[in-house]
């Protein structure tokens, strides 16, 4: 194995990445309660993959107890850094080490911070993490045609459309389709040389 490429997992997890107007911190069992709040909001959980009705603080704590063992999982908080206010939580999962691929997902639970770029300089700071921590190639993600929010945001970071799943995603009772997404380093390398 190359010493470039020794990547300290736990260093990574423990990491605090500081931007304009967040911070990623690693995520605590302290949030977990908002966490679940957030993910049973229907206004919220059906932008994402899993339904959660049956969520409990134990099973989301044995979750935790996952991530952070896992060595192809990286999740983390996200806070306002003026006001030191948990909003959201993001991550980096799947990651295949030898393709130096993975997935990325992001919720910015706290609605009040909708439409204010939040989630943008979050997706930004990940893409960095990605790329120049964990030395990673591409980074792929799946949303829901209807997330339009969403889309945008991804757009402006770098990501584009690679595929298209037809009506893949069923919610209130019609067939969506789902996006699949995808930046990768050596693109955004052409575009800034």
């Amino acid at each position: 194995m190359n010493p470039a490429d020794y990547i300290d997992y736990k260093a990574v997890k423990k990491l605090k990445i500081f931007k304009k107007n967040i911070l990623i911190r690693p995520l605590l069992k302290n949030d977990l309660m908002r966490t679940i709040n957030w993910l049973k909001d229907s206004e919220i959980h059906k932008f994402l993959a899993s339904d959660f009705k049956d969520l409990t603080l134990e099973k989301e704590l044995d979750w935790l107890k996952e991530m952070n063992k896992s060595l192809i999982d990286f999740v983390f908080a996200i806070e306002d850094r003026k006001l030191k206010k948990y909003i959201g939580n993001c991550g980096l999962h799947k990651v295949d080490w030898e393709n130096k691929t993975c997935e990325f997902g992001i919720v910015i639970g706290d609605k009040g911070y909708w439409n204010k770029n939040y989630g943008t300089e979050t997706i930004k700071a990940i893409i960095e993490l990605a790329f120049d921590k964990l030395n990673l190639q591409k980074i792929k993600l799946f949303v829901y045609e209807y997330n339009n929010r969403a889309i945008k945001a991804y757009k402006k970071c770098g990501f584009t459309v690679k595929e298209i799943l037809i009506k893949d995603h069923l919610f209130e009772n019609v067939y969506w389709d789902t996006m699949v997404m995808e930046i990768n380093k050596k693109e955004i390398f052409k575009e800034n040389s």
